[in-house]
């Protein structure tokens, strides 16, 4: 009798121990499970995201190429035909690389960065430097835009001059512009039509306001 008790507990105990053996395996793979869909929850958040974000770039860029079309066709603006500057970069002469020649004809400089197609100065941060630009036409200005394809920001003053050759500040300061990082950007001074023709316009630059080289690829005059 005492052996067949025995062996009944026995036998019960190894049932119980596999049953809860058995458990214990499903409750890990339900774990598992749940682990393995979060992350694949996460993962499809994470590229829902990406392709927002893509989306959102492209449709940026092609506004920008846009725009830029659009200035490059504005029937009211000419882009200029001489320049000469304050300095250059290496001492450069007429059409070399820098030089101020390299501001002449549409904008030619198709990425931001140190390019020898734009106009640069000779020293980097020494301070007031100047641009003069001269166009075909004389017109009634209303607007200047001036490309920036390195380190935007250091214009502090426009001037036109008239065919007397007297001088008219259409903007002074300090450029507020919020600027997006290591991108070509134009620097656009608005104003009300001029009651005087012109057809050259000076630039000035505060160097010592932006680190490193100010690279200018073209200007556009505005006006009829």
């Amino acid at each position: 009798m005492k052996k067949l008790i025995y062996l009944f507990l026995v036998t019960a105990f190894v049932f119980s121990a596999c049953g809860k053996k058995t458990d214990s395996k499903k409750e890990d793979g339900m774990a598992d499970k749940k682990k393995d869909e979060a992350v694949s929850n996460q993962q499809k958040k994470e590229d829902s995201l990406k392709a927002i974000n893509d989306q959102a770039d492209r449709e940026k860029k092609v506004k920008e190429a846009l725009e830029e079309d659009k200035i490059l066709k504005d029937s009211l603006g000419q882009w200029a035909i001489t320049a000469e500057a304050s300095s250059t970069y290496g001492d450069h002469k007429e059409k070399d690389t820098w030089t101020p020649a390299q501001m002449t004809g549409a904008p030619n400089v198709e990425k931001y960065g140190d390019d020898g197609r734009a106009w640069t100065s000779l020293e980097a941060e020494k301070g007031i430097e100047w641009v003069e630009l001269s166009y075909e036409k004389a017109v009634n200005a209303t607007e200047i835009r001036i490309r920036q394809s390195f380190n935007p920001g250091a214009i502090i003053k426009i001037e036109l001059i008239d065919e007397k050759g007297k001088s008219h500040t259409v903007w002074e300061g300090l450029d507020k512009t919020k600027y997006e990082p290591d991108k070509i950007q134009y620097f656009i001074a608005k104003f009300d039509k001029t009651d005087y023709k012109t057809r050259e316009i000076k630039i000035t630059l505060a160097n010592n306001l932006i680190h490193g080289w100010k690279e200018i690829d073209a200007v556009q005059l505005i006006g009829k």
